[in-house]
């Protein structure tokens, strides 16, 4: 994926700013492409599993251990941060429907 390509799926997500269904300006799109999802989500025990989950539903190969999880200065959120290959509009619409599921996950960009 061109950094135009990553750049313009990053500024049309965090637009929204929350998991909810995103603007997509989907004809500016090319796939495959790589994306560096970025979550925010509660500090509890559940999370890094559930999002864990989310992922290798959608992308069966996807190294879990590639994870990376950085707690907020006052302990309240969790940022979360994953490397993902789209092959299609298709699955970036299913895992976000499925991030917005999530009742731990407060943002997805």
């Amino acid at each position: 994926m061109t950094d135009h390509n990553a750049q313009t799926l990053a500024n049309t997500l965090a637009a929204n700013n929350s998991v909810e269904n995103p603007p997509l300006n989907e004809e500016l799109w090319q796939f495959p492409m790589d994306y560096p999802i970025k979550l925010i989500g509660l500090a509890v025990p559940e999370l890094r599993s559930e999002i864990e989950a989310i992922l290798l539903k959608h992308f069966p190969d996807f190294d879990v251990n590639s994870i990376e999880v950085h707690p907020s200065s006052k302990g309240t959120y969790h940022s979360v941060r994953a490397h993902l290959r789209f092959e299609n509009i298709e699955q970036v619409h299913a895992l976000y429907a499925d991030l917005k599921a999530c009742e731990h996950i407060k943002t997805a960009l």
